[in-house]
């Protein structure tokens, strides 16, 4: 993954009350479609892959840095396959881009959860 979990931390948000940026809302939700919507996932890595030749700029998306994140902070019924998911689309749209940490947007705004970090590698090791 190219995603330095230390630079970016993923926060785990186990009861989410998530009130999306009203900019981004339709991708928003289309992104919580992938778990059931095989389109939706094709949409994703057609995203992630053409990310970087694109001017997306000026889109209402959910940009990359923040896709982790939004798999993490969403209940699913498969967690660790979604995460896994937006992780390689993540990977595949940051590839060889290097963002500050201050720059990643978060996916959502007005969260009412408890927050608990995880290190990327607990992540990965289904710590869920």
């Amino acid at each position: 993954m190219s995603i330095d979990s230390v630079a970016y931390p993923v926060t785990v948000l186990p009861w989410v009350r998530c009130r999306p940026d009203r900019r981004t809302r339709a991708h928003h939700d289309r992104l919580l479609r992938v778990e059931d919507d095989p389109d939706e996932v094709i949409e994703l890595l057609e995203l992630a892959v053409t990310w970087g030749e694109l001017d997306y700029s000026e889109s209402d998306v959910v940009p990359p840095e923040a896709w982790i994140d939004f798999a993490a902070g969403h209940r699913w019924r498969d967690p660790e396959r979604v995460l896994r998911l937006f992780s390689v689309a993540a990977d595949v749209a940051l590839r060889g881009l290097h963002l500050a940490p201050d720059h990643v947007p978060a996916p959502c705004t007005g969260v009412d959860a408890v927050w608990r970090d995880l290190a990327g590698s607990d992540l990965l090791a289904g710590e869920l």
